[in-house]
């Protein structure tokens, strides 16, 4: 997997990346590829292929950050409930902080509902104003955040709506959001990979 920059408008202070292209199902004639990475961001979304998948990010992690990365928290967007949540993400963020030393921050982020699932739909601007309105169902541990550097994951970047609240959420407590990575960039326009 490749690192790719991901830009995110009102972002440009942080640095982005994503491991994939990911092209939704209603994308056809893509390449095999192609096809590949879609069914890794399914089997990651179903709580598969999450070792290998985590050895790539702590790699990244380390590069990035050397001997500090002791002192980054590592914490993952939370999925749509706090059952895919803990599929998604409880397993995941321990193996990426075991194999890069960085602080796992997934135990002091809660969903507290259930959220619209916006991710493989064509979004409208009535639904992602109503995911937006519905971020209220994440509660973050202030003190735990407070002061510290934040690396941010999560499975699928397409807007960056969420990255931008989730990472709103987190600097509102006082926390430093440095960076994001990401499994996958959504992209509509086919470019087959060179």
């Amino acid at each position: 997997m490749e690192k790719v920059k991901v830009y995110i408008k009102g972002q440009e202070d942080k640095e982005l990346y994503s491991f994939l292209r990911y092209y939704p199902m209603r994308i056809k004639n893509v390449g095999i590829e192609d096809i590949f990475s879609r069914q890794m961001v399914y089997d990651f979304k179903s709580g598969l292929l999450q070792q290998s998948i985590a050895k790539c990010v702590a790699k990244e992690l380390v590069k990035t950050y050397g001997r500090k990365v002791k002192n980054v928290v590592f914490s993952c967007i939370p999925a749509s409930s706090q059952e895919k949540n803990e599929v998604r993400n409880k397993a995941f963020s321990a193996l990426v902080c075991q194999f890069s030393g960085a602080i796992d921050g997934y135990s002091h982020v809660k969903v507290l509902g259930e959220r619209t699932s916006v991710h493989g739909t064509k979004v409208k601007k009535e639904i992602r104003e109503q995911r937006m309105n519905e971020q209220n169902s994440i509660e973050v541990d202030a003190p735990f955040f407070f002061g510290k550097n934040v690396c941010i994951w999560d499975d699928i970047v397409t807007t960056g709506t969420s990255f931008c609240y989730f990472t709103s959420q987190l600097e509102k407590v006082g926390a430093h959001v440095t960076n994001g990575f990401f499994l996958g960039k959504t992209s509509y326009k086919y470019r087959p990979q060179s």
